[in-house]
């Protein structure tokens, strides 16, 4: 049981440094006059979008495992997505 969060942990981190890194080899190719996007940048917003539907699982797993719930919330939803958050702006940047 424990395993699945722990994969899940580690499919976060990875999409959201993917997004990142991304997004930073990106910026030269971004055209704000309204233009199409990249690739890169597409695979970057998928990549957050995928980030995103990680933390719904995590709510999810948490709405299911009423032992784990506190740890589950406290880690995959609120503490380490935070972290992520803050180190995709520092990778995209």
């Amino acid at each position: 049981m424990k395993k699945r969060y722990i994969v899940l942990c580690v499919v976060q981190l990875a999409l959201i440094v993917f997004s990142g890194w991304l997004r930073r080899g990106a910026w030269r190719e971004i055209d704000f006059d309204g233009g199409t996007l990249s690739q890169g940048v597409q695979l970057s917003f998928y990549c957050l979008a995928g980030w995103l539907a990680t933390i719904a699982i995590a709510v999810w797993f948490s709405l299911r495992d009423k032992i784990n719930r506190s740890m589950i919330v406290l880690f995959l939803v609120l503490l380490l997505p935070s972290i992520e958050l803050l180190s995709w702006f520092f990778l995209s940047f």
